[in-house]
């Protein structure tokens, strides 16, 4: 069975519509519900941004299952070889997922707990039967995986779902990235008869247009931890496994599994250049920079909407050479469009590499050890900072932080008054420029003011200044268990040397 055109031209709106009405509401109530980001540290907002995105999309793409499986379920719809269970645990992992970000976004999960909660995600997919069963891979040919598709098919869905969750790091990046993902998706489920990855992919391709609205720079709302790991999932799976072409299927031999992550392959690519620019210098694989690929190229524009339209025309790139690949067309103009698409994708490569070569291997290798203090401090501290049992065992550990990370000054101003400073009476490279920045603890009348000295390697320094603001975060956790103790410690009068 077709889907019709006005049947398309139905879940576009409905999505659209439905994500579009929904977001004033989201907006209002997220302060409720804790889930907003506050401004400073490393944020550039300058207000409170609600995290609630991704609920925005899910209601429609629900309302949309829910219709399908029961039109379906009950035979108003008919549909070839319906695989119930799939379509079912799909929507379930789905929504885990988002419940999962969710909690992340309201408590700060660590990424243990957070990798745990994917896992579960899939194999609630597992399942429901979801896995990769036959494919072709490059230079090999046709691999029948057995239970091998099983680990394969949760690997590939985990690193998709952080691979957006990384890219998501500028105002409407990864929304859009997403929607040109879905509606390649649909295109092709569309083309193979595959109905419900055509009404899913299509409500949400619409979704993402009617959230874009508001989230293109500059946003008001935010897709949040739930938004963007719930849109990697569910885009992740689609492509993936053999539901995304047709439930219980796969397409046939000649294409590769390699051509159903294209359009994913700029998150993909960034996540892979983060394991790898990690590994060399010696940061904390799980402990997030600002060096990602859209930091780079922000880095060089100098404005978001530019950057963030460059990653749309990439992203469109891949999604046409998909489709080309994907429907192997016959046309000798097309194949050569695919040869020149291919050729381009190469060069993008490279270019995206070369975004990298103002930090010299050597420079990289000198400061690893650095680089691995800084994560060993971070997960130190994180610990203590969890076994605190007053606001002064807080206090006592930031001044320490303070001490190891060789900061100038430290000032702790808790409801406009002056109650602590640290000055370093040695400090380190006294010629060398000096940063100061201010953090506040909102809901505690608290704010921490910093001066630090600035290093010869940038790359060093942003992730010196992500190190200070996670161990602040970490302290902030704590605070809850021990705010009383704010208003009965004893500060005691003036600052203290270091």
């Amino acid at each position: 069975m077709d889907m019709p055109l006005w049947a398309v031209a139905l879940l576009l709106v409905f999505g659209f519509t439905g994500t579009y009405a929904v977001i004033p509401l989201a907006k209002r109530w997220a302060p409720r519900w804790g889930l907003v980001s506050p401004p400073g540290g490393r944020r550039s907002h300058a207000q409170d941004m609600p995290l609630t995105g991704g609920w925005t999309l899910y209601l429609p793409l629900a309302v949309a299952f829910l219709t399908f499986f029961t039109l379906a379920l009950t035979g108003t719809l008919k549909i070839l070889r319906p695989e119930w269970e799939r379509m079912l645990f799909l929507f379930l992992g789905t929504t885990w997922i988002l419940i999962l970000g969710t909690i992340d976004d309201r408590l700060t999960l660590g990424w243990k707990q957070k990798l745990a909660g994917q896992f579960l995600g899939g194999l609630i997919l597992v399942i429901g039967g979801h896995t990769v069963s036959v494919a072709n891979i490059p230079w090999v040919g046709t691999v029948n995986f057995g239970w091998y598709g099983i680990p394969f098919f949760l690997i590939a869905v985990i690193a998709i779902t952080n691979a957006i969750n990384l890219i998501d790091g500028l105002d409407g990046l990864a929304g859009g990235i997403c929607f040109f993902a879905a509606l390649t998706s649909a295109v092709i489920a569309l083309v193979k008869g595959d109905l419900f990855t055509a009404t899913l992919s299509f409500t949400l391709s619409g979704s993402l247009l009617g959230f874009l609205r508001f989230n293109f720079p500059p946003a008001s709302i935010f897709l949040g931890d739930g938004g963007s790991m719930m849109l990697g999932f569910l885009l992740g799976t689609m492509a993936i496994s053999s539901t995304a072409f047709f439930p219980g299927q796969r397409l046939g031999t000649s294409i590769m599994i390699l051509v159903p992550f294209l359009p994913l392959g700029i998150p993909l690519f960034d996540a892979a250049l983060a394991v790898l620019r990690r590994g060399l210098t010696g940061q904390a694989l799980f402990l997030g920079d600002a060096n990602h690929l859209h930091h780079r190229l922000m880095d060089k524009i100098k404005a978001v909407r530019p950057t963030v339209a460059i990653f749309y025309f990439f992203s469109a790139f891949l999604c046409v050479l998909t489709l080309l690949m994907v429907l192997e067309v016959q046309s000798p103009i097309l194949r050569l469009l695919t040869g020149f698409l291919t050729l381009g994708l190469m060069l993008a490569v490279i270019w995206s590499l070369l975004l990298y070569g103002d930090r010299s291997l050597f420079l990289t290798l000198r400061n690893r050890p650095h680089f691995k203090f800084l994560g060993e401090f971070l997960r130190f501290m994180k610990m203590r900072a969890a076994r605190a049992k007053s606001a002064g065992d807080l206090l006592a550990l930031l001044e320490a932080g303070v001490k190891d990370l060789d900061f100038d000054r430290v000032e702790i101003i808790h409801k406009g008054k002056a109650v602590r400073k640290w000055v370093n009476s040695q400090p380190a490279h006294p010629q060398s420029p000096r940063l100061s920045s201010e953090e506040s603890f909102n809901g505690w009348d608290l704010q921490i003011k910093w001066s630090q000295p600035l290093h010869g390697d940038d790359g060093y320094n942003e992730y010196l200044l992500l190190t200070w603001h996670r161990f602040l975060t970490a302290i902030k956790a704590s605070l809850p268990y021990h705010d009383a103790g704010l208003e009965d410690e004893d500060y005691g009068e003036g600052g203290q040397v270091l």
